[in-house]
């Protein structure tokens, strides 16, 4: 007789048993180079998990969105923007909505007082069909929009000369919304943190709707830092799409030596609690949430600076890249470059916890694998690099292309491949970086449904079964699956059928699970996993067999 306690054991090892394994690479192999439009460090390029079909994305200098197959970089599936007019420069990089499956990207028109910033939707299909470009907004566009967690907007910021905008549109047809202007100083890119537990400032108690961040950026020619601020936004609690009563929250007003700038969004994380963001000075600030004190509305209780760059503009000398933070939030690891050539990781208090000195700016946000174990970033020169982050040793680095990689990369779904994209050329490169073990599809509810307690008792009168788990004849009806004979089973870890006598049908499944047929059900053996001296992050194998062997022990 099943014991179904222990068959909820034996779901839960098989799952931990079927977690992704992952064995890097010593050294990256070239896959394929693609040819495409001129990228730049405004640029980047960006796996889309989108339907039907995932996609390699990049946008270009000259405006022009390209999509790839990832298995291919040199199959070209679409191209959006060849009807743009000469002279339109692509200034941002790759937004996605899953919500409303589109791709949204910026391109700016014209210089110094006539530019002129617009954002494109398009559909997230090989196609690439145009879905709306917005109106037009003043000056060029401050690095790549947001999008709220259904679609239903897009959250822009825009310059033009002194004057920062945070402008909101509609996300079915680009028109605008509503608008915030900052007379007195342009806007970095704004960060986004969908569906936070709380906002984390004064006031935000309770509110769960998106929260946008975004600070002043210096404008073209600031000797040192100017005026500065820190802002925020979110839609009020019982939003109803009415337009009433919206602001923007100046979170931090920053003047003195306390005062900085950003050119990069910031990365949130953690429900939305924390926060860190790489600033002017060559610094990095930081909000930890290491107690409810660390609101975004009081000053950054961590930071750190780095070693400035020798170049002179700009004076401000922000940090170039996107902070990174590892999935895992309870053992979080930040990575952050530096104004100059530096490389650091960090831990929440902002300890170094191991750093690499290269020969040019890291320019964009670094890659991190899927099971937080290696960290992939590139120098403006050229050269990638994988370090392993729990001590920082380095697994390998491969000068890729002599014109320098300027724009971001990206990786995989899987953590396999990582793209990149040369400055000039135009070459697409793809590298195999790990090896990844198939895996079963996850299955979001890991226990089965609550047993009813009206399950009707097991007839006194069962034959014993036998140690050879022999078909037991009997009455009873089965559970689950339709009666099925019961094949011997050796003491490995080989399929095993279901009994054909047990109690009366149990409670169905929660509806999250795939529905049961009528075919006799069989667990599958376990997969052998690569040993630790082979590299390989995840093990199960052992503890999936021991379940195995004390769930037939049980039903004997």
């Amino acid at each position: 007789i099943f014991n179904i306690s222990m068959m909820k054991l034996i779901v839960c090892f098989a799952l931990f048993a079927g977690a992704i394994a992952q064995k890097q690479l010593t050294e990256p192999v070239e896959l394929a180079k693609g040819f495409g439009p001129k990228l730049t460090s405004a640029n980047e390029c960006k796996i889309i998990d989108a339907s039907p079909v995932s996609m390699l994305v990049c946008t270009s200098e000259e405006g022009i969105l390209t999509a790839y197959d990832p298995a291919s970089v040199t199959s070209q599936l679409g191209r959006f923007g060849e009807q743009f007019p000469s002279g339109l420069l692509g200034e941002t990089g790759v937004a996605f909505s899953e919500a409303s499956n589109t791709i949204m990207y910026g391109t700016t028109l014209g210089e110094g007082d006539s530019r002129q910033c617009r954002i494109h939707a398009v559909s997230a299909t090989t196609e690439l069909d145009g879905k709306w470009s917005s109106v037009i907004l003043d000056g060029g566009c401050s690095g790549t929009p947001v999008i709220s967690s259904d679609g239903a907007y897009v959250f822009v910021t825009h310059n033009f000369n002194t004057t920062g905008f945070f402008t909101i549109l509609n996300g079915d047809d680009g028109t605008i919304f509503w608008e915030h202007e900052d007379s007195t100083q342009p806007l970095s890119p704004p960060g986004i943190y969908h569906n936070p537990i709380f906002g984390n400032y004064g006031g935000g108690a309770g509110n769960t709707n998106d929260i946008v961040v975004f600070a002043n950026k210096p404008f073209d020619g600031e000797s040192g830092v100017g005026n500065a601020g820190m802002y925020g936004f979110q839609f009020p609690i019982a939003f109803t799409g009415s337009k009433d009563g919206l602001s923007v929250i100046t979170l931090r007003e920053l003047d003195g030596d306390a005062a900085w700038q950003a050119i990069t969004p910031p990365t949130i994380t953690d429900g939305g609690r924390r926060m860190y963001w790489g600033v002017s000075r060559s610094q990095i600030r930081g909000w930890p949430w290491l107690d409810d004190r660390d609101t975004f509305d009081r000053s950054a209780p961590e930071s750190l600076g780095f070693a400035r760059a020798d170049r002179p503009l700009p004076k401000s000398q922000p940090i170039y890249a996107k902070v990174a933070t590892t999935k895992d939030v309870d053992n979080e690891i930040i990575f952050t470059g530096s104004a100059k050539n530096l490389f650091t990781a960090l831990d929440r208090n902002f300890n170094v916890l191991w750093q690499v000195e290269l020969d040019s700016p890291v320019l964009h946000e670094a890659q991190v694998s899927p099971d937080d174990s290696v960290v992939y970033f590139v120098e403006e020169v050229g050269i990638a690099y994988a370090y392993k982050i729990a001590d920082g040793t380095k697994l390998w680095e491969k000068p890729v292309d002599q014109a320098g990689i300027a724009a971001g990369y990206t990786l995989s779904l899987d953590g396999s491949t990582l793209y990149l994209a040369a400055h000039s050329s135009g070459i697409l490169y793809s590298y195999q970086v790990a090896e990844v073990e198939s895996t079963p599809a996850p299955v979001q509810d890991p226990t089965l449904a609550p047993v009813s307690p009206t399950l009707a008792p097991v007839s006194p009168t069962l034959a014993p079964v036998s140690p050879t788990l022999a078909p037991v004849a009997s009455n009873v009806p089965p559970v689950l699956v339709t009666p099925a004979p019961v094949a011997p089973v050796a003491p490995t870890t080989a399929p095993i059928s279901s009994a054909p006598n047990s109690p009366a049908p149990i409670a169905p499944v929660a509806p999250t699970l795939a529905p049961v047929t009528a075919a006799p059900v069989t667990l599958k053996p376990a997969v052998a996993l690569a040993g630790p001296s082979s590299g390989a992050s995840v093990a199960g194998v052992t503890l999936f067999t021991l379940a195995i062997t004390v769930a037939l022990f049980t039903m004997l």
